[in-house]
């Protein structure tokens, strides 16, 4: 399945390149930052397994998390503190899904990727059937908000 990639994440989206992104991202990380980074990092090996090898989700569903990001959300965590400025303006951005991104905060980025896979953890057992849902596409959309997190994040 083929889909568009904005030109500013085409270098993350490369096999292997977001995970060695998030990897370099977690060395220089601790504590709370490191658990999160950990989780978005397994969930993202395990949404590119059912997109690059053809994985079944259902295959891999219940080894995505949201256990982190939960028990870091009860406790108030700053998701800011991960980068505290707004989504930069990437001209390339303009005319895609992810356009409305420019200017919010990266706490608004890393809770919509969450909703997702949680609304996608919640979904995908009691539809997976159901081909208006178009699986694929809704895994390619997380995988995208995943890359522009990285893409911001390593913004100087």
């Amino acid at each position: 399945m083929s889909f568009n990639i904005p030109t500013a994440l085409k270098s993350l989206a490369s096999a292997g390149s977001a995970i060695s992104e998030i990897s370099k991202w977690l060395k220089r990380s601790k504590g709370d930052s490191r658990a999160l980074l950990s989780e978005l990092k397994n969930n993202l090996t395990y949404l590119d397994l059912i997109v690059n090898d053809k994985i079944p989700i259902g295959e891999v569903i219940d080894k995505i998390t949201c256990k982190e990001f939960l028990r870091l959300s009860k406790e108030g965590y700053n998701f800011n503190s991960l980068k505290d400025s707004k989504i930069p303006n990437y001209p390339s951005l303009k005319n895609t899904a992810l356009a409305s991104w420019t200017g919010k905060d990266t706490e608004d980025l890393v809770e919509s990727i969450y909703d997702r896979i949680n609304d996608l953890k919640i979904r995908y057992p009691l539809v997976c059937d159901k081909e208006n849902y178009r699986w694929q596409i809704r895994v390619n959309n997380i995988r995208k908000r995943i890359w522009l997190l990285l893409r911001h994040v390593r913004q100087k």
